[in-house]
């Protein structure tokens, strides 16, 4: 049983593993008629390099992911703090709504929620960026306030904030020297995967994006008409920059 158990676990972790290592071994190959590829090239990464659109597109997805960042820190923090805070049944309720509901609805529904209500006077702002940033600040708000919660639960900075003020300390002095300082760790935690998450999106931006906002995801999406050794090189990078968020968590977390 044992046995069998490893090798369910084997195929398990390859049928999740192969996808997303198959556009970066594409992406390093020559050709790849059989089963293994044949020949080893940086060329298709150096044209996407030398090709400004690709440049362009993801100097806009990082511009749009940082933005969407700072969102989620100036919106999520507060907001984690005061669920955390908010004692009895009506803060349980809206901690489990911020956690749960968001990640219930469909990005292609928060797409078309966000071009519906933001198509008219006063909020038109159907096909600017700022209708990007903040569908990419929605979809990872959760991760990020979940992230947050779980740094204020996990160091019961409600205690230490009680603590100060009984010490004499200001609201001023208790932000400052109790609660940033405990929660660098938390927000650069969820900063980091709505970094990654901002970067990959797809369905909201092809939905809300005006004709001059091109993502490199969404390059990506019509390289694959025109070149397909290209695209797998930038989802190759999409990649990589994925791996570089998780290799961030890691070293946070064991900090």
């Amino acid at each position: 049983m044992r046995a069998l158990g490893w090798l369910f676990f084997a195929f398990l972790l390859l049928y999740l593993i192969l996808p997303m290592l198959a556009p970066v071994v594409y992406s390093f190959s020559r050709m790849w008629l059989d089963v293994l590829p044949e020949g080893f090239t940086l060329d298709w990464y150096a044209r996407i390099a030398r090709d400004p659109r690709y440049v362009e597109a993801g100097l806009l997805s990082l511009r749009i992911a940082l933005m969407a960042v700072a969102i989620n820190i100036l919106v999520g923090v507060p907001t984690a703090y005061a669920a955390y805070t908010w004692a009895g049944r009506a803060g349980e309720g809206l901690r489990r709504l911020l956690q749960v509901l968001p990640l219930l609805v469909p990005p292609l529904v928060v797409g078309l929620g966000f071009l519906l209500a933001f198509n008219r006077p006063p909020l038109s702002l159907s096909g600017t960026l700022w209708i990007v940033v903040l569908g990419h600040a929605a979809l990872g708000f959760p991760f990020f306030f979940r992230t947050v919660y779980a740094g204020l639960a996990g160091l019961e900075v409600g205690l230490l904030m009680e603590a100060a003020r009984a010490s004499g300390a200001g609201l001023w002095a208790r932000l400052r020297y109790v609660l940033v300082p405990n929660l660098v760790p938390a927000v650069l935690s969820g900063s980091l995967v709505a970094f990654a998450i901002s970067m990959g999106e797809f369905e909201i931006t092809s939905m809300v994006a005006g004709f001059g906002t091109i993502t490199l995801p969404l390059l990506l999406f019509q390289s694959l008409r025109e070149d397909f050794r290209a695209a797998s090189a930038v989802a190759a990078v999409l990649l990589y920059v994925t791996l570089l968020a998780l290799l961030g968590l890691t070293f946070l977390r064991r900090r």
